[in-house]
């Protein structure tokens, strides 16, 4: 983390919504009605790891957590909506997207967290362990910035308990794969369709709510709320914003 302090003195973070579901990720299609899933309000920059992410998830919401968590899959996904679907004029759900970030495994190559014996959430956070993916390439390494991110993306969260025999649960199957229909991404799956979004797409994702003339990919980032360190949001919750 300290790897990552120097830019982050001279930049304002931003709020991420991360969504949680144990067992699987979430549908595309989850994504673009009103009722959205359940999710946590996190400050974090471009820079942020998935180790990162997965110390803040436990930090803010240990409940989510099986007790003990040791041998714990969280896998991250990146959602999007598809820029050719809000670009029409039909104010029509948008089609959203996925992107497999990677996973980070609790407890892997250390101590675990041990929720119940935790005096606060930020001894829990240090007590979480990245694991190591084969040819030694790292998921916990990998940053928002380098899959992609842009500030208004969401990121959903399977949460894997370890297996009835102790196993830690396989990797979820890597995709990219548009919804709500399913049928495939526009442009094979590519990001770099334009302008980017703002920091919200309308009341439950509805594409009549993106601000035009918003940044485009490439310029420096909005600025975001004046928080000197990554830590909850506001509002966190089922429907807070």
């Amino acid at each position: 983390m300290a790897s990552h302090q120097p830019d982050r003195e001279d930049m304002a973070p931003f709020l991420l919504r991360v969504f949680y579901r144990h067992g699987a990720f979430h549908r595309p299609d989850e994504f673009a009605t009103r009722a959205l899933p359940p999710s946590l309000d996190l400050y974090t920059w471009p820079s942020c790891t998935l180790d990162e992410l997965a110390h803040q998830l436990a930090a803010e919401r240990p409940a989510l957590l099986p007790d003990p968590a040791v041998g714990t899959r969280l896998a991250f996904r990146l959602i999007f909506p598809d820029a050719r679907s809000m670009d029409n004029a039909s104010h029509t759900a948008p089609r959203f997207m996925v992107k497999d970030l990677g996973s980070v495994v609790i407890g892997d190559g250390g101590p675990g967290l041990d929720v119940a014996a935790a005096d606060d959430a930020t001894d829990e956070a240090d007590r979480v362990w990245p694991v190591r993916q084969r040819g030694g390439i790292k998921d916990g390494l990998r940053t928002l910035e380098g899959s992609k991110f842009v500030v208004g993306d969401y990121v959903s969260c399977a949460i894997l308990p370890p297996l009835p025999d102790g196993a830690v649960a396989p990797e979820p199957t890597r995709h990219i794969r548009a919804g709500p229909s399913g049928g495939p991404p526009t442009h094979h799956g590519r990001r770099d369709l334009g302008a980017g979004r703002g920091r919200d797409w309308g009341a439950g994702g509805f594409p009549h709510g993106v601000p035009h003339g918003e940044w485009r990919r490439g310029e420096a980032l909005p600025d975001g709320p004046d928080r000197g360190a990554w830590g909850r949001g506001r509002n966190a919750g089922r429907g807070g914003r």
